[in-house]
């Protein structure tokens, strides 16, 4: 035997008949019958035995051929008839809205209307109102004309005998003025009168002097006890300073601020007595000179000492968030500081980067408390430092140079961590060899900065560095030694301890603060209470109404006069007769004066009632008008509605009066009958606009969403209703007819017929092993529902020709297969490559059905091939190998369409692992089937193949060249 490049080389006359593997196919199977391309499939199958597995990858390999059901058409009319289906859900579901922005319409409009109503309520209401007030106005006018008409009567009648009074009491008064003791008498009673009232004016202003000097008294006394003995009392320590100064100069004029206010006090005491006004008013002078020269100094002292409080209150409050922050462990910073750690992190996080800037004290620790101070003191400012990694570096400075370009950080140091790595080791004998980091940027620059400064124990050492420093904190640098102020480094900003020192430090300095505005404000109060001490307003009363003592005195004394000139002229009995009956007449005119005068406003009051009934009826009367004008419109604009509404109105008032009935339904607080109406009309309202904006925004429309544009969504939903709805349904109802018709025609018709006839072929395949046994066993292929398809398989070997004239998507069929259709519609219209892959297996037929092969043994006991084939040997497995391929190879050959087969099957290396009865099985079985056998197998198997082949070649080789010769049995 050659090798086919051997072959070649030796013939090289040989015409190629084929120039190409798809024409030397084409070739080779019309030479065969013209048989199916699955040839070139099953051949090397056969030749290549490979145990079954899983018998429904054989089966799909070996004994059912995939047979395509096309179904674009189906897809393409699914696709429409949904598509159809959801803009006709669309439509629904924009009139559904439209439907209920219609509805709030229609409740707005109602609100309205009824609101309308209620104005018409109102305005007739009112209109009945003022008819009534009218009728009421005019029974009040005719009632007070009335009255006026019996007053005018009366006051004639008192004029006339007034008249007659006056003419009596005349004629005596003449007759008194020709006598001059009478004229006398009458002169004296018009001074007494004069002095009288003089001196109801004196007593007057004497109680109002009673008061001041009463008020003036309490105020000394005040101050006397508030002034005290020695400089303990309030008034001492409120005004200690200043007062202390004004005392001195006190005492070199020889006057005392104490003794002053004694005999101040000691002549208001005794003001009813006789006293000396003049000396009284200069003592009063002394006392309101140094209440106001007090006044002035503690009203300065006042002053300084709010402006020292409010310090401290500053103070105070900046130490409260102090101590807040510490006990949440946060330091307080300079502002500078705090904004560009602030500034940087945000600014990191807006780029998606999370970073902790962190500053320089806060990642040290000071290893030698010792040594403390000496650290914070030489660091300084430097403590505060920010520090970013070196990679964060250029960004952090960016973002400081904005700050400064806005003015808000100036002086704030932003640590430049690269390239310290030459600084990782503290050098010996220097700070930085007490102080430590976890953080290596931390410790290579505090080794930077205190590597070069030498620590010494006593303060002549410091000039054998340069830069070297004590415990003290006296510092040596540039040839200059200086103390650090102990305020640098008295509160501690560097380690893990240093929140606890501050805030021992903080609370310690807030509870001393807190006690300072405490003693402040009490003599904050003191002071208030001393300015209200020293108020001059009743010591200048006393000064401008002191003379009103002497006036009193002197009208008294006029007035004892006065009365004894009246009783000396009095004792004439004649005239004392004539005297009393003018009294007694003058007595009687004061009396009719009086009932005239008083007659007189009675008339003129009625006057002005009636004038005053008359205004009113003209102003009800013009509401009169208007109401009536306006209940006539509001009639007018509610035509037919008129009717109800009267009724309603006659309803709604029942037996309560006009009064009640607007109450309840207009005034009554919190709410009423037509503000809850509003209130109704207002949710409606609302709740139509957000309907017609959402509305707008979901379908991109332009109408006003308001009531002025509810027209254009009606007209919209009157369109959908009457013309594209019907539209869309009839265009929905042949989307679903024809996609009906494809469905039934082209997939579960084709597919229920593939399957019929993969089910006839196994019934073939079944009918062509019975009565063979194979080894005490004989074989039977089983095919039954898929366990996963079930209801699939159901469906389309469901009768369902037999529903002639009803649709696959109503009736039975439909109530049956309700959810099997659906699933497949929607992976009938779904796009992409796993849609694909879903439509393959959903339309091929052998999909719905799972497969398996009967083992029936002799015993009558059976098993299947699916449960055993893991168990069974090589031979067993090996037999349904062959019965299957053969049976892949019939159907291929008896679907040929150029006349008979060449019935070819190859298998090489044949029935190795099986016994003879097995062989012999399947030999028989073989020779049953339209088939031509060639089989290559070892030579030990030719006693058991030779018997069942019509002719046997034996292949020998002797290492060099290959020898065919035919085989002939003996027996």
């Amino acid at each position: 035997m050659k090798s086919i490049a051997e072959f070649r080389g030796s013939n090289i006359d040989i015409r190629q008949w084929c120039k190409t593997n798809v024409e030397a196919r084409r070739m080779v199977t019309a030479r065969l019958g013209r048989i199916e391309d699955k040839f070139f499939r099953l051949i090397p199958k056969a030749l290549a035995f490979k145990p079954i597995d899983d018998i429904k990858d054989f089966v799909y390999s070996y004994v059912l051929d995939e047979k395509e059901v096309n179904i674009d058409v189906l897809r393409e009319n699914v696709r429409t008839y949904q598509d159809m289906e959801r803009t006709l859900d669309n439509v629904k579901k924009r009139m559904k809205k439209l439907k209920k922005i219609q509805e709030l319409y229609q409740r707005v409009q109602e609100r309205i209307e009824k609101d309308r109503m209620y104005e018409y309520f109102l305005k007739r209401s009112e209109l009945e109102l003022v008819e009534g007030q009218l009728s009421s106005l005019e029974t009040a006018k005719k009632n007070e004309e009335i009255r006026l008409s019996q007053a005018k009567a009366q006051l004639e009648m008192l004029q006339k005998e007034r008249s007659e009074k006056q003419e009596i009491a005349t004629n005596i008064r003449v007759e008194l003025r020709h006598n001059q003791e009478f004229v006398a008498l009458e002169e004296e009673k018009k001074e007494l009168k004069r002095l009288r009232d003089k001196r109801q004016e004196a007593l007057n202003e004497e109680t109002e002097l009673k008061k001041s000097v009463a008020q003036a008294a309490r105020d000394c006394e005040s101050l006397l006890q508030t002034m005290g003995a020695g400089n303990t009392s309030r008034y001492s320590a409120a005004v200690s300073t200043e007062m202390s100064q004004s005392a001195n100069a006190e005492n070199e004029t020889g006057v005392d601020f104490a003794s002053c206010i004694r005999e101040y006090r000691k002549k208001l005491q005794t003001l009813d007595g006789d006293i000396n006004v003049t000396e009284i008013k200069s003592l009063t002078d002394d006392v309101i000179h140094f209440k106001q020269m007090r006044y002035g100094e503690l009203q300065e002292e006042q002053a300084q000492l709010k402006i020292r409080l409010n310090q401290n209150q500053t103070e105070w409050e900046k130490l409260s968030k102090k101590i807040n922050k510490l006990k949440r462990k946060k330091l307080t910073y300079p502002s500078g500081v705090e904004l560009l750690v602030e500034s940087v992190q945000e600014e990191f996080a807006g780029i998606g980067r999370e970073i902790q800037p962190g500053v320089l004290c806060e990642m040290l620790e000071i290893k030698d408390e010792e040594w403390r101070n000496a650290v914070e003191g030489y660091l300084n400012t430097q403590r505060f430092y920010v520090l970013v990694e070196p990679e964060n570096f250029d960004i952090a400075l960016g973002i400081y140079d904005r700050l400064r370009r806005e003015k808000k950080v100036y002086g704030v140091g932003l640590i430049n961590t690269k390239d310290l790595e030459k600084y990782d080791t503290a050098p010996a004998g220097t700070l930085a060899e007490v102080v430590t980091s976890q953080n290596q940027y931390a410790r290579q620059y505090s080794n930077m900065l205190l590597g070069k400064v030498q620590m010494c124990e006593r303060y002549e050492d410091l000039k054998k560095y340069s830069v070297s420093i004590t415990k003290g904190c006296m510092r040596y640098q540039n040839c200059v030694a200086s103390a650090i102020k102990p305020e640098v480094f008295r509160v501690p900003f560097i380690g893990k301890n240093a929140f606890t020192v501050q805030l021992a430090q903080a609370e310690e300095e807030f509870q001393k603060l807190s006690e300072t505005m405490e003693n402040q404000e009490k003599k904050l109060s003191d002071t208030k209470e001393i300015l209200g001490l020293l108020s001059t307003e009743s010591d200048v009363d006393i000064k401008y109404r002191l003379d009103v003592i002497a006036t009193l005195r002197m009208l008294n004394k006029s007035i004892d006069k006065c009365e004894e000139n009246i009783r000396k002229l009095k004792e004439n009995s004649t005239l004392i007769q004539k005297q009393l009956q003018l009294d007694e007449l003058e007595k009687m005119l004061r009396g009719l004066d009086y009932t005239i005068s008083s007659d007189t406003e009675k008339i003129g009051g009625m006057r002005a009632r009636i004038q005053d009934l008359v205004a009113r009826k003209q102003t009800l009367l013009e509401k009169q008008i208007t109401g009536k004008s306006e209940v006539t419109a509001l009639a007018a604009d509610a035509g037919e509605r008129l009717n109800s509404w009267n009724r309603e109105y006659k309803e709604a008032l029942g037996v309560r009066s006009i009064e009640q009935f607007q109450s309840e339904y207009f005034y009554k607080l919190p709410s009423n009958k037509r503000k809850y109406n509003s209130e109704r009309c207002q949710i409606a309202k609302d709740n139509m606009i957000n309907a017609m904006v959402e509305y707008k925004t979901e379908h991109d429309f332009g109408a006003a969403a308001s009531l002025e544009g509810f027209p254009e969504f009606e007209a919209v939903y009157e369109r959908l209703k009457n013309s594209e709805l019907l539209d869309y349904e009839e265009k929905v109802q042949s989307a679903h007819k024809a996609a009906e018709t494809e469905f039934h025609e082209q997939f579960l018709a084709k597919l229920q017929e593939n399957m019929k006839l993969a089910q006839g072929e196994f019934k073939e395949l079944n009918k062509a092993l019975k009565g063979i046994d194979f080894s005490s066993e004989r074989y039977e292929f089983q095919f039954m529902p898929s366990k996963k398809y079930r209801n699939y398989y159901e469906m389309i070997m469901d009768d369902f020709n037999v529903t002639q004239g009803e649709s696959l998507f109503s009736g039975i069929f439909h109530e049956a297969h309700k959810d099997v259709i659906e699933e497949l519609f929607e992976q009938l219209s779904v796009s992409g490559d796993n849609s694909a892959q879903a439509l393959d297996e959903f339309t091929d037929y052998r999909t719905y059905m799972d497969y398996d092969i009967k083992i029936i043994h002799n015993d009558g006991t059976y098993s299947y091939y699916s449960k055993v084939c893991e168990e069974k040997s090589g031979g067993e497995t090996q037999t349904p190998f062959y019965v299957t391929v053969a049976a892949s190879f019939v159907q291929l050959y008896s679907n040929n369409i150029g006349g008979e087969a060449a019935g070819l099957v190859l298998f090489d290396e044949a029935f190795n692992n099986m016994d003879d009865e097995r062989i012999g099985g399947v030999l028989e079985f073989l020779r049953r089937l339209p088939l031509q056998l060639i089989i290559a197998a070892p030579p030990d198997k030719i006693q058991y193949i030779g018997p069942a082949m019509d002719e046997v070649m034996l292949v020998m080789t002797d290492q060099k060249q290959s020898y065919v010769e035919e085989y002939h049995n003996a027996v």
